[in-house]
């Protein structure tokens, strides 16, 4: 028998730990008798006071404010003075009015004649009229004393007919008259010294005519003689 284990021996609980084993009933059984008297507290108090209950005055009514009428509710409330350019239920100042911006002005074309600036633009000389197809001989008829007589003679050496403008200058002289010979006249004028004769009728082709005028108080040479351009010779 020495060689077999011997069972521990099992004791009762004590009496602390078989209340505490049984303690939940306890607690149970507790909260169940304090529901149970509050339901009791609250049922007295649902059912009103007893009849000792003495009211008391009630207290007094507090006024209301009248409603406003109708009218006063439609009325608008008074305007602020308008300022310009405002409307009265806004605040936004007025915007300002865009100035217009001037239109610029094209450039002007330049013209396509007109010269480079670099290179002056000269005027080309007027073209010489050539001579008139005359010839003329100036020679002195007479003289006297203070003055005489001189000619120049015309001749047409064209095809056709020409007019003719004859210029005699005697600078300090005096041109008396002039006159031609055997045509009709034509018209002269004498001032200062100077003639010029312009004929009448053209001088026909291959003709000639004899111009011939009274000078006074100058030298029998005459400082220039011409007719329509062409120098006279022989003086």
């Amino acid at each position: 028998m020495s060689g077999m284990r011997r069972a521990p021996r099992q004791f009762p609980p004590s009496g602390s730990a078989a209340v505490a084993s049984s303690s939940p009933w306890i607690l149970v059984s507790v909260g169940v008798v304090i529901m149970a008297v509050l339901l009791i507290v609250a049922i007295g108090a649902y059912r009103g006071p007893g009849p000792d209950y003495q009211p008391g005055p009630p207290a007094a009514a507090v006024p209301l404010p009248e409603r406003a009428s109708s009218a006063a509710r439609e009325a608008p409330a008074p305007l602020s003075p308008a300022v310009p350019r405002l409307s009265p239920r806004r605040t936004d100042p007025p915007s300002p009015t865009p100035t217009a911006s001037p239109t610029p002005e094209p450039p002007a074309a330049s013209s396509p004649s007109a010269a480079p600036s670099g290179t002056p633009d000269v005027p080309s000389p007027p073209p010489i009229a050539p001579p008139a197809p005359l010839e003329a001989r100036y020679r002195v008829r007479d003289t006297f004393p203070g003055g005489f007589i001189a000619e120049v003679l015309i001749h047409n050496t064209s095809h056709r007919d020409v007019g003719w403008v004859a210029r005699v200058e005697y600078p300090g002289g005096r041109v008396v008259t002039a006159w031609l010979e055997g045509v009709p006249q034509g018209t002269f004028n004498g001032t200062g010294g100077t003639l010029t004769y312009r004929s009448g009728p053209d001088l026909p082709a291959g003709s000639a005519v004899a111009l011939r005028f009274h000078i006074e108080f100058a030298h029998p040479r005459p400082a220039s003689c011409s007719v329509s351009g062409r120098s006279c010779r022989g003086r």
